[in-house]
């Protein structure tokens, strides 16, 4: 067996590399054959050369997990299925670098057709824990009687040659062509077909890899992009090199069938080839998590962003890139009560804020940091202070602790303020403190803080922010001193009632990351690394963490208890405005960060016109600020909100209540976006209602990973999961509206016959076109195009009549047949569709099974009689439909 050795250039193979060049291993998921032919190319042509790298196959053998070559550093890069997105939410350090297939081609081959996945009741399916027949799996298992027989694959077809197993899964590109050579009959069910989506063949290396040696991470990408674009075009050639080099176990033939059929899922349409969309990659985490591969907190945690490579990592110097290699294990001085930044959940273990930094530190420079468990700050401080901890998370650069460590620039910034009871006046001077307790938490940066500079307050010194906050309940001390997220996090935590905050200072802990003096290569990857994390990435760490709605009830707590008391005290509309007006301006700093994290815009009621807005609302709007102020709010609107529903929602607001929901907007391109908006009124001293605040949460991406779920990747129209949910949807409207509804099930004439003399581009082509024609004859709002697998489509719609809708589909069918493509296979010599159709008449019972049924059943009675034509049940001329499936393909 190859022996790897780590150095600090990188994973190098005992075998003996061309001079010069980087070693670079790659272990690919299967036999030698042309699903890595971009690999093959790039080595036959010498594309990795050209960038510096010396590339060697690793051949795979069974048991081999792709994922563990590449982390354990046995392989620099590795080629495996759509799963390695969940082993990656599940905590895996590995990089994504491109997809190879923008599709998979993942099927699973069966004896018998299969029309609906309640047919796998009871049979054996044998696969290799790939995601797409799992999600599969996952969807059958709902429909069947019987459990499904799960076996581990034996990678031997002959085990579904020989009839051991009902259901084997195989490449389109492969297997297929093998059975066929051997005349052995077989089916196909494609999980796509379900709505399972997913890219083919990712290649990963590992985040360590990826973060140390980005340059020869893109080198490998660029040369195998270049690999692939060859393969494409000079398959004949690359098929010859495979089989001269590699141990292939199939023949030539067999090869070159294999690269024909590959074509299509390496370069789909105008997509580059490699490329990967955020959307897709979140769609496939979906399918994982409803799988079972996942979790809900996993998935809701994921940073799919971050598993994608950055072409624009940090570049680290050779020797910081020794330092990681010699140094796996980072020391960490936490402090173990400090929400929401740091704390020790019972279960989760480190936890908060800054535990979420660590992890995607830990991601990206493939170290693993080790924290303190059972020691107070105190303790960890007096640790860090020997030297006996490398580095702190999360602290304030305090002088005293810059005496022993170098502090990068902050990361996160809060308030110091005064917790205290509703007694206390508002306070916004440290010396009206002077002779009264104020608790700290000892070793805090309040509390060095207080003791070099106010010497003439009382310090109540306390272990955690809990105790403090208790100090002032019990009358032990006056107020608690602290950071304002951490208060507020505490208070709501722990339901404590009686406080409130009366003070907010000038300081604010400004929170770094800190690691001692004598390591000046760490602290250098630690600052780069802190800088190298998007902002986005920053920001949903926040959101999950700070609570906006909790901080916003506290300020407006905050004002209602300084402006009453002044009321009853000064008895002056005057005086009350001077101390509201005051307060407002302490606040105005820490408001504005607010706003820029929520995306907010003040809009006055009555024009509707936008008064201020918030520079981070400028930049996902498009629009400049002062393009943006003095707007019409309405302008940003998307077309799905209809002007009854604005004024609807206008009322509420007008009405002193707060609006919450999810919106479409447009940006000044036209581009659309989501956002989960609210509104919340906001009211002058006499009540009325004068103007709203607007904030926001982008949730563009949520909404495409929705879109992805529910859409038929080839045709874009909807898939059989939503066909699913809508049609028991529109059953229940139906029945409370009273109207009738249409439902028609399509199928193109002789589609098998057409895909097996032209091919399956030339089918997936007339599939294209079919379902444009169909969308184009069904575009109302209350019009609904599924396509439900292979050549069928679903369409509910709502018609005055029978009559009507019947002459509807004949027209739909007839555009069809006038478009004139080609089908030397049918006897009309151009492609044909057939429709069988249900009208349920208004008040008539009807559940989503039966409708299907008759639709399904009237379908082939279109075919029996001729095809190319359309039959609707006519309860004057048949008898009411059977109830029972016929096939209805071809």
């Amino acid at each position: 067996m190859t022996v790897f050795l780590v150095i600090v250039s990188g994973y190098v193979s005992a075998a003996a590399p061309a001079k010069g060049l980087q070693p670079v291993s790659v272990q690919i998921n299967w036999n030698h054959q042309f699903q890595f032919a971009g690999v093959y190319a790039a080595i036959q042509q010498g594309y990795y050369h050209d960038e510096g790298l010396d590339v060697t196959v690793k051949s795979w053998k069974s048991g081999i997990q792709v994922v563990d070559e590449v982390v354990s550093g046995r392989a620099d890069f590795g080629i495996g299925y759509g799963a390695m997105v969940a082993d990656y939410a599940k905590g895996a350090p590995i990089s994504l670098v491109m997809a190879s297939f923008q599709f998979s081609p993942i099927v699973l081959l069966s004896h018998d057709p299969l029309h609906d996945l309640s047919a796998m009741s009871g049979k054996k399916v044998m696969h290799y824990g790939n995601l797409q027949v799992i999600a599969l799996l996952n969807k059958a298992q709902a429909v069947v009687e019987k459990p499904i027989e799960e076996v581990p694959s034996s990678g031997d077809l002959n085990d579904f040659i020989d009839r051991k197993i009902d259901f084997y899964t195989a490449y389109y590109t492969n297997e297929p062509y093998r059975l066929t050579e051997q005349g052995v009959p077989f089916y196909t069910l494609d999980p796509k077909t379900y709505g399972v989506q997913s890219y083919g063949d990712l290649i990963i290396t590992s985040s360590k890899l990826a973060t140390v040696h980005p340059d020869m991470v893109l080198k490998f990408k660029r040369a195998t992009i270049l690999g692939w674009k060859y393969a494409i075009t000079h398959q004949k050639e690359v098929v010859d090199f495979i089989m001269s080099h590699y141990p292939v176990v199939k023949s030539r033939d067999a090869l070159l069938a294999e690269a024909r059929a590959t074509v299509r899922y390496v370069q789909s349409g105008h997509t580059p080839i490699g490329n990967v969309e955020l959307p897709k990659l979140l769609a496939t985490a979906l399918d994982a998590k409803e799988a079972g591969l996942i979790s809900e907190e996993q998935l809701d945690r994921l940073d799919i962003k971050g598993f994608v490579f950055n072409e624009n990592t940090p570049v680290y110097t050779a020797e910081e890139r020794a330092y990681l290699l010699k140094h796996p294990v980072v020391r960490l001085g936490n402090d173990p009560d400090w929400e929401p930044f740091e704390f020790m959940d019972p279960e989760q273990g480190y936890s908060g804020i800054t535990a979420e930094y660590i992890k995607l530190f830990e991601s990206r420079l493939g170290l693993k940091f080790e924290v303190l468990k059972d020691k107070t700050w105190p303790e960890a401080v007096e640790l860090a202070k020997q030297g006996k901890v490398d580095m702190y998370a999360c602290a304030v650069a305090t002088p005293e602790r810059q005496e022993y460590m170098n502090f990068t620039l902050p990361y996160l910034s809060f308030p110091m303020v005064l917790a205290a009871g509703k007694e206390v006046p508002f306070i916004d001077d440290y010396r009206l403190l002077n002779d009264q307790t104020i608790a700290v938490v000892k070793d805090y940066w309040s509390h060095e803080f207080l003791k070099t500079h106010y010497p003439k307050i009382n310090l109540v010194l306390v272990d955690t922010v809990k105790q403090g906050l208790d100090a002032v309940l019990e009358g032990k001390a006056m107020g608690y001193l602290g950071n304002l997220a951490v208060i507020n996090h505490t208070l709501r935590k722990n339901g404590l009632e009686g406080i409130q905050i009366v003070g907010q200072f000038d300081e604010r802990f400004e929170l770094s990351m800190g690691v001692q003096k004598d390591n000046p290569l760490l602290f250098s990857i630690i600052q780069k690394t802190l800088n190298s994390l998007p902002d986005e990435e920053r920001q949903a760490i926040y959101n999950r963490w700070i609570k906006l709605e909790m901080v916003n009830k506290v300020n407006l707590k905050e004002v209602l208890e300084i402006v009453i008391p002044a009321v009853l005290i000064m008895l002056g509309l005057l005086v009350l405005l001077l101390v509201y007006a005051y307060q407002k301006r302490r606040q105005k700093a820490y408001i504005r960060q607010i706003h820029e994290l929520s995306y907010a815009t003040e809009i006055d009621l009555k024009s509707m016109k936008i008064l201020a807005a918030a520079d981070s609302f400028s930049i996902l709007s498009g629009y400049s600020h002062d393009e943006l102020i003095g707007m019409d709010y309405l302008c940003l609107v998307g077309e799905s909100i209809s002007p009854e529903q604005i004024q609807a929602i206008y009322a509420h607001v007008q009405s002193g209540h707060t609006w919450q929901g999810e919106v479409e907007a447009r940006t000044k391109q036209g581009q659309p976006y989501w956002i989960n908006l609210t509104l919340t009124p906001k009211k002058n001293l006499r009540g009325e209602v004068v103007a709203v605040l607007a904030t926001r949460v982008d949730i563009t991406d949520k909404k495409r990973i929705e879109q992805l779920s529910i859409t038929d990747d080839l045709t874009g129209l909807y898939n059989r999961r939503h066909f699913n949910t809508v049609l028991e949807q529109e059953l229940r409207r139906m029945h409370r509206e009273g109207h009738g509804l249409a439902a028609a099930m399509f199928d193109i004439d002789y589609f098998k016959a057409i895909n097996d003399s032209y091919g399956h581009q030339y089918g997936d082509k007339l599939l294209k076109m079919t379902s444009d024609k169909i969308k184009t004859g069904f575009l109302r709002a209350n019009d609904f195009v599924f396509r439900l697998g292979g050549e069928e489509f679903f369409v509910l719609s709502v018609f005055a009549s029978r009559e009507e809708f019947e002459l509807h589909l004949q027209e739909v069918c007839k555009e069809v047949e006038q478009m004139g493509v080609e089908s030397r296979t049918s006897p009309y010599g151009v492609m044909t569709i057939s429709a069988g159709g249900y009208y349920v008449e208004p008040g008539e019972e009807m559940d989503s099974k039966t409708l299907y049924q008759y639709a399904d059943e009237m379908l082939y009675l279109a075919k029996t009689q001729g095809r190319n034509r359309v039959v609707v049940f006519n309860p004057q001329a048949n008898s009411q439909p059977s109830n029972t499936n016929h096939p209805s393909k071809g």
